[in-house]
């Protein structure tokens, strides 16, 4: 199996309250939608026709796509059938997104489980013009998966969506999401449709229009937020096999916790969030579960899904960084946490498929020091700036390694807003107090100590498997950009 070198490491060195809030309603960040609904719902004209197992795809729309090149932008609709123990069989028919390079690629798939909580927050009162479910592997890596080799897909799993925007796009010209289209019978149905969108990535079959579509190896999930607790609902109802064999090779959970999205068949929303039972899943799959600060210490309950001793669970608990920190959405609040997770997501997307393609582990879990709650809220053991102590260290917080002092905070940096605000997003955005001129000149003689703290930090995380080299470059480059004594904060790495 290929898989694309992004590093020049030689080894490898071994991430109750639910945020139904985060999602990005912005038209520009949402890569490859369409302009016009009409022009791409599941009941259009098809180009071709596939079969995987179970599985029909139709394509919509085909065209080349813009933001990498070598690849190819599909938008279908997946047609299946459900197998019910306590009923008859059932139909459903959802958009997907399908990205794929021409050249085979990495051979590694990853399927997006869209965030649709805007719309469960909203009260289910969007237009087709205003909700864009989130597709956050890519908000979350930028370019990288297209500059890599993956093939991508993003498929609409929740029958709130589809229920309420109906079947098909109306005949209106506008704007519409392709990912919001689409009949879902039961809400349970989710699982088979996750399972049908893997299916199809390992068998395409020939598909007219669609050259180059070729199986992949491996097949990794990737959820945020709302759709990280779809993940630990499929895990911990062992949804992930099918014939005996693994569906999804490896799952990346996006800030999330020890909370499953439950359903419950009940409208408007069908399912909301409950405490996981089962986990953790041994069946043979890997995860890697990045939870920010806030997480751990009340969002999601993160402290009870560390795992330690599951050799194919790895927790990186992000010291400092909020739920949805600036570099994800920003304007939150003018004292937003502008401490970016995306470089820990890069490379947790490179770990896991190598774990699961070549048998190399991912580094180890890192853990926040402090007090877990019987409640299961944690908390946060912090230094003398406030700031959180152990967890996975980004170069904005200190640590010490082999004896010297790495990282160069700016500020304190907390994990959740220390009070109210007008909403969930002010709270859950993270707070951060810039130090004085006076205390940075009190810490760094001169920018030069500043840009070595960073460096040595910057190297240490590269060297230990936990973010890539062109981080690790980003990281150095911004530290000599910042003007260091008039910087307030520097900007955050995209």
């Amino acid at each position: 199996m290929k898989f694309i070198k992004m590093t020049h490491l030689t080894q490898a060195v071994p991430i109750l309250i639910l945020m139904l809030l985060f999602v990005v309603v912005s038209y520009t960040s949402q890569v490859g939608e369409t302009d016009n609904g009409s022009d791409a719902t599941p009941d259009a004209t098809p180009a071709g026709v596939v079969t995987a197992g179970p599985v029909s795809v139709t394509i919509d729309a085909i065209r080349s796509f813009e933001e990498a090149d070598g690849y190819t932008y599909i938008e279908a609709g997946m047609h299946g059938s459900v197998e019910r123990d306590d009923g008859p069989a059932g139909t459903y028919t959802v958009p997907i997104i399908l990205i794929y390079p021409h050249d085979g690629g990495n051979g590694v798939g990853v399927v997006d489980w869209p965030n649709t909580s805007d719309l469960h927050n909203g009260g289910f009162t969007a237009t087709a013009d205003e909700f864009w479910p989130s597709r956050i592997a890519i908000r979350a890596t930028g370019n990288y998966l297209f500059e890599n080799g993956f093939t991508y897909a993003a498929v609409q799993w929740d029958k709130a969506v589809t229920d309420h925007f109906g079947a098909s796009a109306p005949d209106t010209v506008g704007r519409h999401s392709h990912l919001i289209y689409g009949t879902i019978e039961e809400a349970g149905d989710a699982f088979v449709i996750l399972r049908d969108i893997a299916q199809f990535l390992r068998d395409p079959g020939s598909l007219e229009d669609a050259d180059n579509l070729t199986p992949v190896d491996a097949v990794l999930s990737f959820g945020y937020s709302q759709s990280a607790l779809l993940q630990m609902e499929f895990m911990s109802r062992d949804e992930n096999f099918r014939d005996g064999e693994l569906v999804y090779d490896g799952h990346l959970l996006g800030k999330a916790g020890m909370l499953c999205w439950a359903y419950h068949n009940e409208p408007p929303g069908f399912a909301g969030p409950d405490s996981c039972d089962e986990l953790p899943v041994e069946d043979g799959s890997k995860v890697i579960h990045v939870a920010a600060q806030g997480d751990v210490e009340a969002l999601f309950n993160a402290g009870w899904s560390r795992f330690p001793d599951n050799p194919d669970w790895r927790q990186y608990e992000l010291a400092g960084v909020s739920h949805i920190p600036a570099p994800l959405l920003p304007g939150v609040d003018e004292n937003q946490n502008p401490i970016s997770s995306k470089p820990v997501f890069r490379a947790a997307f490179y770990n896991l498929a190598r774990w699961v393609t070549e048998g190399i582990t991912a580094p180890p879990s890192r853990f926040l020091k402090g007090t877990l709650n019987a409640d299961g809220t944690f908390d946060t053991d912090l230094d003398e700036d406030g700031n959180a102590l152990g967890g996975l260290r980004l170069p904005h917080l200190e640590q010490r390694i082999d004896g010297t002092v790495a990282g160069a905070p700016l500020g304190s940096y907390a994990g959740k807003h220390p009070e109210g605000g007008p909403d969930d997003f002010f709270w859950y955005g993270g707070y951060y107090v810039p130090f004085t001129a006076e205390e940075i000149a009190e810490r760094y003689p001169d920018h030069e100590t500043y840009v070595q703290r960073i460096m040595r930090a910057a190297d240490y995380l590269l060297e230990a498997g936990y973010i890539l080299d062109e981080d690790r470059d980003a990281y150095i480059k911004e530290a000599r950009r910042i003007e260091l004594f008039h910087a307030g904060f520097p900007s955050a790495i995209d």
